[in-house]
């Protein structure tokens, strides 16, 4: 019987490498993971699963191509990365409900649409128009986290050969 490592479990490399285990029961281990992560060792891999140190982000590329998470991604991004305040995490979803939710934002986006045009209109920002710049930035952010959804539902079918 194998011997769970319980200080890694929460951390979100440990968690993402068990999930892929039950498609792959070689990640069950440290030792087989790193068979699929070149140039990553198995006490690097301790390392980032603990906690103790960050992964450089073409690891985390590769954990993500690996454990079939492109999830995983975009959560180092909003994390972990210094340079990612803007990325937004992806959540886990079935793609159904991710092209729904893709599906039900082009109305509010058509709307988005007419209000940046009367905003740049002019070619101005007043005063009066100041306010709605972090309004109309918070709703492109979100129209692109949908289509990141829809990017990782795609991903995750592209390897699996079939949508979950």
């Amino acid at each position: 019987m194998s011997r769970q490592a319980t200080k890694a479990v929460g951390n979100r490399y440990y968690e993402a490498r068990k999930k892929a285990a039950k498609y792959n029961e070689k990640l069950l281990t440290r030792a087989g993971a790193v068979d699929y992560l070149p140039g990553v060792t198995e006490d690097n891999l301790k390392r980032y699963e603990l906690g103790i140190t960050r992964p450089p982000n073409i690891v985390v590329a590769l954990m993500a191509d690996t454990y079939n998470e492109p999830e995983l991604r975009a959560w180092y991004c909003v994390n972990e990365c210094p340079l990612g305040k803007d990325c937004r995490e992806i959540p886990e979803m079935p793609a159904e409900r991710a092209l729904l939710r893709f599906q039900n934002s082009v109305y509010e986006m058509e709307q988005l649409t007419c209000q940046l045009s009367l905003l740049m209109d002019d070619g101005k920002i007043t005063e009066d128009e100041q306010p709605l710049i972090p309004q109309l930035r918070d709703k492109l952010l979100e129209f692109r986290r949908r289509a990141d959804e829809n990017l990782a539902a795609l991903e995750r079918a592209t390897k699996s050969g079939k949508f979950d």
